[in-house]
């Protein structure tokens, strides 16, 4: 009897933990604790499965391809860092992207001292229904991380957002929730290094303008030939 109730206490305790999972860079400074069977797509598998134009920056899934876990940075910068209004804006665009969305968490929380809007949802899109969690972040300095960085945050590569998301199809949801919530739990980003990855946004071209430099060069030029 002893026995069994050790057991048993042993599977609870285990349960409670829960998910074992291996830590993975998922680009530098933002680290993710995943199950070990997971393993990065190749950007073929990125690009047959989810062709985009702005392909995530890094994608994993596990042995038999049905759960896919990502991380998206957006190009262009978020102009403040209310979160409030930022939740509204992809609210909306949950909603407008499938047939039916049903919320199972909504709200903004706090993870190893960085805040992050949280949507976790069921969707159905023809016929076909799928399983979500998503956090989103904004990639700048926070109080937590002040306390312990003193640098100051690179200024021209800030305020990018940070899109990670957990997908499988409805029908593993209870199998893979657990593990949805604790990858999420894990996630540490170091805002000075993954603003460093970044690359820089480069200037637009415009067509039709010509730079100060070949400005200053026509003129001297024009300027040389009405001497003559």
């Amino acid at each position: 009897m002893k026995n069994i109730v050790f057991v048993c206490l042993a599977l609870f305790l285990m349960s409670a933990r829960g998910p074992k999972l291996v830590t993975q860079k998922m680009v530098d400074g933002i680290t993710v604790g995943m199950p070990k069977d997971f393993t990065q797509m190749s950007d073929d598998d990125i690009a047959n499965k989810y062709p985009s134009t702005k392909k995530p920056v890094s994608m994993y899934t596990n042995l038999d391809r049905t759960v896919d876990f990502g991380l998206n940075i957006s190009k262009s910068r978020w102009g403040g860092l209310d979160l409030t209004i930022l939740k509204g804006i992809f609210h909306a665009t949950i909603v407008d992207s499938y047939d039916t969305v049903m919320f199972i968490q909504e709200d903004i929380v706090s993870l190893n001292g960085r805040p992050y809007i949280r949507y976790e949802y069921n969707s159905i899109f023809d016929n076909t229904q799928g399983y979500h969690y998503m956090l989103i972040s904004i990639l700048a300095k926070t109080v937590g991380e002040a306390e312990v960085d003193k640098e100051k945050l690179a200024p021209d590569n800030a305020n990018h957002l940070l899109i990670f998301n957990f997908y499988c199809a409805k029908a593993f949801q209870e199998k893979y929730q657990p593990v949805a919530g604790g990858m999420m739990q894990s996630i540490h980003v170091n805002t000075k290094q993954a603003c460093n990855a970044i690359p820089s946004a480069e200037k637009p071209v415009v067509k039709g303008l010509v730079s100060p430099e070949q400005i200053l060069e026509d003129q001297k030029k024009r300027g040389t030939k009405n001497k003559k």
